[in-house]
Order: structure tokens, then C-alpha cells, then sequence
């Protein structure tokens, strides 16, 4: 047993959860962490004895179980330079616990030397309930929680992850240098980050581990404090090893059963009605597989019968296997039903039926936990329950009767909701674009979403996956999923209820910064997913990865066609972290030798309506957009077409709208850059919804708005700058 491995033992042998400062140094000492390491002294003489040791100035800090933030209640005294001063703080900290606190326990004060100034910062570990050890980075001292600039990262990570950490807080600035101050050693900082994701990984025991304020000198660091809280042996107990053990060894088949319900060579439909419109078997009107009805109601057999569908009054009477059923039965009947799909040997099975878990009642908690319980114990993949379930396009597997079937896509869709799982559907057809596989997973009791992103990643067809999602259990393993698909393809998340507020009371400061909501966008953009705020935002960003280029950078070309458009533009796209560079001056000189610059102007954005007129034939259009191709400081360029009068004669000359969207498509065809058209509804809706369907007929990717146009380049500029490196 290592020295860690003991001091943890020792301490959780004698009923202990947390560290002192000495031990918790003991720690990362033998982690190979600088730091100042203190002398306990229990009375004034040992105090100013340790000090002599040290050799002044020295720092004196209280020893109390129950004083967790030491300066809160008076317990530090620094700079300390003689021996009269050193007994005079240990009586004045002892006075001001038993004021403080006066329930705290006083047993002395640590004597440590007192370190040179440096920059004050933060590190520490946190292990989140579903996601597990993370590490966290940020401006340290007294005012952590009001300055709030924190940066974290999902344990284990590497350098580069450490570097980025640092980088992304507002305090960075500070280590760089300012007012004449020299730069701090960011990369001590950035190594002492990896050890402590080392140490996290490595001891699942360490729950709280912070260290505040480290000192950052321009050459190395100092840990000058740090505290350290351990999980109880509950929280770490075999029995949750073996549960996941377990549901490990069934996964494998689990996935390749719901594989099968996408793909059915037969389907049953159990327990649907004439008063839900016969929903399903209806939804399944061009399923190219075999379909069958459960049904024991007979006055519901003969309206099943008349769709040409035949009926079975119960599910072992199907004289063939069925690789998916759909469930539509009242929850009480739900967990006979899934033991019979278990008997019959069904593959994947959804549960349409609601009023489980998600209603907080004591019978629905009850019925969801019967139905885990029993699938639990087979291979069988259940889907749901209270969702829409799965949606294959291609082989008419539909969850709702209105979906389009017959093209094969390459875009997968997730959702915990069946009514985003549906929209997503109708939207993307809407689009022109094309779905390969879609899932509503609802409750997600046996099968999470990481298994649906398991599967859709291994199907050589997927190009990207969009989510809403909800919640997870497994935090790490969904964030693994995640990972692995990023890496290959773009991954795009819409997470409801993510304003979700308030930190929890906690042990250290580092784990009060560590709300749900932060462990989850951590946990997002270090898998290389981006994400967006809504199922608008979802569907423009999708259409621009599925028929736009890769984003190379967040600088923008932008070509609105009046003045007071392109200052809307520039502000939507501004607002969005976008950056819209000047020119480069080989563009301006190109630029005015031919641009109007009575009533427009040739910045960026390039007010251009007077220059490229109603009637294109000047060519102006493609000079200006292949000014921007060639411009090294633009990264995506974005045209504005004007719907005003312009699209009043659309309406009788639809030659002049194609001939214009004829010339955007042969410069979208030679172009190297993400290039993207914007057509506002404006006041002729009709007109516009024609010229966006020949828009995309044409292959460019069209949005409504400025804001549309610029979140969809947002999150695509996210993913190609910020995409992991796909694993070996």
C-alpha cells in the first residue's frame, strides 16, 4: 500500500471523511505537487517553536474540523515576523473560533512559512453523482464564489485539455502579465491540472479535493492550502460495481437487438385502438416488414381487420418472430406484456404507455421499477417507456402516421420527448433533409442515450446525430458515446432544463462552483459536441453541417444589400461570437475598382444592392463573392438576398430568382468556404417559401434570419475548431 493509499485507509478506519491541511498536502506531496508544508501546533509555545524552525515570516491558520474556510471565521494571520506576534495571532484565532463558531472544536493552528506573492488561483477535484471526477481551474483566493471564473474538464485529460482549461477564464489575463507584472508559469499551473486528474482517476476515494489559493510565480507554483473530503464507504460500495458489471455484459446483445427494431423483418402493434385513430398500425401504413396487431378487445378486432392488418388475441398466437413490438396498453398491463415479448423472444419492444415515473405518483415509481426489473433480467431491448419510439424512414418504420418514408438519410435524431422527435422529423422533411434513423426514448429505464448513439454512430450511413436531452444516469458513459461520435462526425445537443439554478451546500469551494448545469456543458464541450438552445437552432445547424462545408474559424464575409441591414447583420453575427474581420487591403483595392459607393459602401459587412441591381447582369455578384473566397482573413462568407421589391417580381418572373440563384450555385460549386444565403420571409411569405425550395433544390443552405444564420455558423465554427481527434 502506497503512502496515499494509507493516509485515506487511516483516515476512513477511524470514521473520518475529511482531511486536514497536512494530510491533504501529505497527499499531493507524494502526488510530486509544490506546496508549503505546515507544522500543527496545539498550544502558543509549540506554535512559536515551530516557527523559529521555519524561519520567518510564517503563516498561522486554524485547526478545526468544522471550520472548512478558514478566513470566514477569522482564522488566518499572515506575515508574521517575530515570535511575540506569532503567540499573539495563535490567542486572537482561537478567540475569534469560539466567537465565529462557537460549536467548533479548537485544535491549534497550522505554522507554515509565508510564501512570496504570486497570482492566486484555483485547482481542485469534484466527483459528480453521474459523471464522475472532474477537475476545476480558476481565479483563487477569498472571492471565488463572487468571481465565479472557473473552467473544468472531465478526469483523465492531457496537457492540451489543461492549457485550454486555463485559457478559457477571464482571469487568464492575469497570468499573462499585467501592468508591468512579469508572465506566470502557465504551464506549473497547467501540470499541477494533470496530476490532479492523475489523482482523481486513480482514487475514487477522494470526493472534494481543494486547493486555495495556489501561488503562480513567473517561474513554478506553490499549493498554499488545500482540504480534501472523502466518500464514505456507501458511496463506493461493491454492489454498484457489480450492477454495472452486470448490465455490461448484457449491453452487447441489448444493442444488437435494438439494431434489430430499426430494422424489423416483422413487427407487432399491441394494443392499439379505434379511439387513438389506430395510431400505430396507421403510423406503419408503408413499413416494407410484416406487421401484425395484438388485440383481445372484439370490439376493436373487426375496425383493425378492415386496414388489412391481421389480428391476434395474444402475442405467442403470431405464427413467426417478431423483431419489434410497439406497446400501447394501460401501465398496469405493461409489465405482463413485457414478460410475453420476453417469452415470444422480441427483440426490441417501445412502450408508448405513459404514467410511469415521470408522473412522481407511488404507483407509477412502482410500475416503472417492476418493468426495469424484468427487463433487467433478459437481453431484450426496451425503448422507452411513455415515448414515440423508433423511426427508420427507409423501411416505413414510422412513430407517427405523417412522417415521410422512403429515402434512406444520414442524419439520427435523439429526443426524450416524442413531440421534438416528431417536429424534428416534420422540420427536417421540410428541409430537404433526410433522416436515417430518429429515436424517442422517453424514460430511458433499460436503454440510455448513449446506446442510441452507439448504435446510429456504427451505421455507416450517419453523417451526424442531433439529442434533445433531458437528463442521463450514466454520466460518464454517455459522455464516452458522445466522445467517440464527435470524433467522427458532428454531434448536436439541445439540453432541456439547462438554466437549472443554484449550487449545492458543500465541502469545499471548488465543489460549490459545480452546478448540474456547469458539469453538463463541461461535459458537452469537451466531448466535442455543440450545442444549441432550441429545435429551430437544432434544425439550422444541422442543415448547414449536412449540405454546407467545413467552418474553418468564426470570421465572416458578409454581403448585405442596404445600410441599415448591414448593421443588422453585423450585429446578429457579433452577438453570436462571431468575428467580422476588415478586409484584407488586395481585396479593397479589388473592390474599388468596381463597387457603388454612392448609397452603399465596401467594409465588412459590404452594403452591395447598389452595386450588384435588380438585375445581375453586371456580374458584380460573383466578383464580390469570389473576393471573399480568395480573402485569407474570412473563414465563411454569408449573402443577404433582398425580398422587397426584388420579390414582388419574383412572383410573375421567377426566371429573374432562378437566373440570381443559378449564379450563386455555380460560385457554391467552385467555392472552398462555408457559404450560406439568407432570405427573409419579409411581407411576401408565399414568394419567399418558393424561392428557399429553390434555394436548397440547388444544394446552398438558406436561412430565415440574420440570428439563424449566425447560430448555425456558430455552433459549426465550435465543432470544426474544437473536434476531438477520433481514438485509434
Amino acid at each position: 500500500m502506497g503512502p496515499i493509499e494509507d493516509l485515506i485507509a487511516r483516515a476512513r478506519s477511524a470514521g473520518r471523511v475529511e482531511l486536514s491541511e497536512i494530510e491533504s498536502k501529505q497527499i499531493l506531496e507524494a502526488a510530486g505537487i509544490p506546496l508549503t508544508m505546515p507544522i500543527a501546533a496545539s498550544s502558543a509555545d509549540e506554535a512559536v517553536e515551530a516557527a523559529a524552525r521555519i524561519g520567518f515570516p510564517v503563516v498561522l491558520k486554524v485547526l478545526s474540523p468544522q471550520a472548512i474556510h478558514k478566513s470566514d471565521v477569522g482564522g488566518v494571520a499572515l506575515n508574521l515576523t517575530s515570535e511575540s506576534q506569532v503567540r499573539e495571532a495563535f490567542e486572537v484565532i482561537r478567540r475569534n473560533l469560539a466567537k465565529n463558531r462557537p460549536d467548533a472544536r479548537f485544535e491549534g493552528a497550522s505554522v507554515q512559512k509565508m510564501a512570496p506573492a504570486g497570482v492566486e488561483m484555483l485547482a481542485g477535484i469534484i466527483r459528480d453523482q453521474r459523471f464522475g471526477p472532474l477537475v476545476v481551474v480558476g481565479v483563487g483566493g477569498t472571492l471565488v464564489e463572487i468571481l465565479n471564473d472557473t473552467a473544468m474538464r472531465l478526469a483523465p485529460f492531457g496537457a492540451n485539455d489543461a492549457r485550454a482549461m486555463i485559457g478559457e477564464l477571464k482571469g487568464a489575463a492575469l497570468l499573462r502579465g499585467v501592468r508591468g507584472a512579469a508572465p506566470a508559469d502557465v504551464e506549473s499551473l497547467a501540470a499541477l491540472l494533470v496530476k490532479l486528474s492523475e489523482l482523481a482517476e486513480r482514487y475514487p476515494q477522494i470526493k472534494e479535493m481543494d486547493l486555495n489559493p495556489v501561488a503562480v510565480y513567473a517561474d513554478g507554483l506553490t499549493v498554499l492550502d488545500a482540504r480534501t473530503a472523502l466518500t464514505s464507504k456507501e458511496e463506493i460500495g461493491d454492489s454498484a460495481v457489480e450492477d454495472a458489471r452486470a448490465a455490461s455484459a448484457r449491453r452487447t446483445a441489448r444493442l444488437e437487438n435494438l439494431k434489430s427494431g430499426f430494422n424489423p423483418r416483422a413487427i407487432a402493434v399491441i394494443g392499439d385502438k379505434r379511439v387513438g385513430g389506430y395510431l400505430w398500425l396507421r403510423a406503419q401504413a408503408h413499413l416494407a416488414s410484416k406487421l401484425y396487431s395484438v388485440q383481445i378487445d372484439p370490439n376493436e378486432i373487426p375496425g383493425i381487420e378492415a386496414m388489412g392488418v391481421a389480428n391476434y388475441k395474444g402475442l405467442a398466437d403470431i405464427p413467426e418472430e417478431i423483431d419489434y413490438a410497439i406497446v400501447a396498453v394501460p401501465r398496469p398491463v405493461a409489465p405482463r406484456i413485457l414478460r410475453d415479448c420476453i417469452a415470444k423472444g422480441v427483440r426490441c419492444v417501445t412502450f408508448f404507455t405513459s404514467g410511469f415515473a415521470e408522473t412522481a405518483e407511488e404507483l407509477g415509481v412502482k410500475l416503472e421499477a417492476e418493468l426495469k426489473a424484468i427487463a433487467a433480467s433478459s437481453d431484450i431491448a426496451l425503448v422507452g417507456p411513455n415515448c414515440m419510439g423508433l423511426y427508420n424512414p427507409a423501411i416505413g418504420l414510422c412513430s407517427f402516421p405523417d412522417q415521410k418514408v422512403g429515402d434512406a438519410g444520414d442524419v439520427c435524431f435523439i429526443s426524450q420527448s416524442g413531440t421534438h422527435a416528431i417536429n424534428f422529423s416534420m422540420q427536417a422533411a421540410a428541409r430537404g433533409i433526410k433522416v436515417n434513423k430518429a429515436a424517442s426514448i422517453g424514460n430511458a429505464i433499460v436503454l440510455e442515450a448513449a446506446d442510441f448513439i452507439d448504435v446510429m454512430a456504427d451505421d455507416a450511413a450517419t453523417r451526424m446525430i442531433g439529442m434533445y436531452i433531458e437528463g442521463v444516469r450514466d454520466g460518464r458513459r454517455f459522455f464516452e458515446s458522445l466522445k467517440r461520435a464527435a470524433s467522427r462526425f458532428p454531434v448536436v445537443i439541445w439540453k432541456g432544463g439547462a438554466t437549472e439554478a443554484g449550487a449545492r451546500a458543500t465541502f469545499s469551494h471548488t465543489g460549490a462552483l459545480a452546478t448540474s448545469a456547469t458539469v453538463w456543458r463541461t461535459a458537452a464541450r469537451q466531448s466535442g459536441a455543440v450545442e444549441v438552445e432550441n429545435l429551430d437552432a437544432m434544425v439550422d445547424a444541422i442543415e448547414l453541417f449536412a449540405r454546407g462545408r467545413r467552418v474553418a474559424g468564426k470570421r465572416v464575409g458578409l454581403v448585405a444589400m442596404t445600410g441599415g441591414q448591414s448593421v443588422s447583420i453585423t450585429d446578429a453575427f457579433a452577438a453570436a461570437g462571431l468575428e467580422v474581420p476588415r478586409l484584407s487591403a488586395s481585396s479593397y483595392e479589388e473592390l474599388k475598382n468596381f463597387f457603388n459607393i454612392i448609397g452603399g459602401s465596401y467594409g465588412n459587412p459590404l452594403d452591395a444592392g447598389g452595386t450588384i441591381g435588380l438585375d445581375q447582369e453586371q456580374g458584380n455578384l460573383g466578383r464580390i463573392l469570389d473576393i471573399l473566397e480568395r480573402d485569407p482573413v474570412i473563414d465563411a462568407i454569408v449573402v443577404e438576398i433582398a425580398t422587397g421589391l426584388r420579390g414582388v417580381r419574383w412572383a410573375a418572373h421567377e426566371d429573374e430568382l432562378t437566373g440570381l440563384l443559378d449564379k450563386l450555385q455555380d460560385f457554391n460549386r467552385r467555392a472552398r468556404k462555408a457559404f450560406v444565403v439568407i432570405l427573409h420571409p419579409a411581407h411576401i411569405e408565399t414568394i419567399v417559401a418558393r424561392a428557399k425550395e429553390l434555394t436548397r433544390a440547388r444544394g446552398l443552405v438558406v436561412f430565415d434570419s440574420f440570428a439563424r444564420a449566425a447560430g448555425a455558423l456558430r455552433a459549426a465554427a465550435d465543432y470544426w475548431t474544437r473536434r476531438p481527434p477520433e481514438p485509434p
